[in-house]
């Protein structure tokens, strides 16, 4: 006689497997939500009328604000290497200066721009100034605000 219970290649596969739950319109439920009812669906939309538009004068922002520091001198580095991580130095104190915030920078052969927006623009541009105080002396530059 033949023993049907010897195990085969298939042995360890023998046992239920995972089935994958299906919605009430027969598509796979894999992330556990079901679908919209049509007046959920009205009521959604209701809602979303109701919302005033972005931008909209009823509930718009503070405006943005943006600030300007202007270096002025960098021609006076005679070295291009010296010139170029001068210009690489200043970048740097922006980037840390305006943390995540959106910036503008300029630059020419004689000077550089940053721009910092936000509401609190003003601020960030002051400890952008005093993080350069000390280039801005050592390398004879002149450092000025721009009017926003």
């Amino acid at each position: 006689m033949s023993d049907d219970s010897t195990p085969g290649p298939h042995a360890a596969r023998a046992g239920p497997g995972f089935t994958v739950p299906s919605r009430s319109d027969g598509w796979p439920d894999l992330l556990g939500r079901r679908p919209l009812t049509p007046a959920e669906r009205a009521e959604l939309r209701r809602a979303l009328d109701a919302e005033p538009e972005p931008g909209s004068t009823d509930t718009a922002p503070d405006p943005l604000f943006l600030a300007y520091l202007t270096i002025d001198g960098l021609d006076r580095e005679g070295d291009p290497r010296k010139a170029m991580r001068l210009r690489g130095r200043i970048l740097a104190a922006a980037r840390s200066a305006a943390e995540q915030r959106r910036t503008t920078f300029h630059a020419t052969e004689t000077t550089v721009t940053v721009g910092i927006y936000g509401t609190d623009a003003a601020a960030r541009i002051t400890v952008l100034r005093t993080a350069l105080a000390a280039l801005v002396t050592k390398h004879g530059l002149a450092a000025r605000d721009e009017p926003w």
